[in-house]
């Protein structure tokens, strides 16, 4: 289900107030708030853009930006810290100095240059989602069929339970 929250923590107007103890004396809510905040689609994706905003981009072939927020740097290392990935220099250097809320306008945030957007899909990849769409489609409609014609679709198409045979009870003295 899409989210249409808008972003109280960073939003296309006023990104510099954004996520900003900066311009306020109020505390900066966490990485996680400000990415939760953003819309999303989901069959999309999040990335965080060198120059410091979070965008969410939607599932379509054209990867269209639909919510974006501006970090600064203290959000910027905590979503990083917060990968199992490890330590890189590369990523450090990458993002050293670096604060998103130096970011101004709706252009800039909405509509970012081809390197600070995912790879869209490959036509093979939107084939297969086609197809799948497709044969997903289908069987929904042998279903509702089936369950017109009195098929009892729980008991046809539930998951088996499989039941252990483990003894959980008391343990024997030895």
């Amino acid at each position: 289900m899409t989210s249409n929250r808008q972003s109280p923590v960073g939003s296309a107007v006023a990104p510099k107030q954004a996520a900003t103890s900066k311009i306020t004396s109020q505390p900066e809510p966490s990485h996680r708030a400000a990415i939760h905040s953003l819309r999303s689609d989901p069959k999309g994706v999040f990335q965080l853009g060198h120059e410091g905003v979070m965008r969410s981009f939607d599932g379509t072939y054209d990867r269209n930006v639909i919510g974006a927020v501006a970090l600064s740097p203290a959000q910027i290392k905590s979503y990083l810290d917060s990968f199992p990935v490890p330590w890189s220099q590369e990523t450090e250097d990458l993002y050293r100095g670096v604060d998103g809320r130096d970011i101004a306008g709706e252009e800039a945030l909405f509509h970012p240059s081809d390197d600070l957007r995912p790879p869209k899909y490959t036509e093979d990849r939107v084939r297969v989602q086609k197809d799948v769409e497709e044969k997903n489609r289908e069987i929904r409609e042998m279903i509702e069929k089936e369950e017109r014609e009195g098929v009892d679709i729980v008991a046809k198409y539930a998951c088996g339970r499989v039941i252990s045979d483990s003894d959980l009870g008391l343990k024997k003295e030895i």
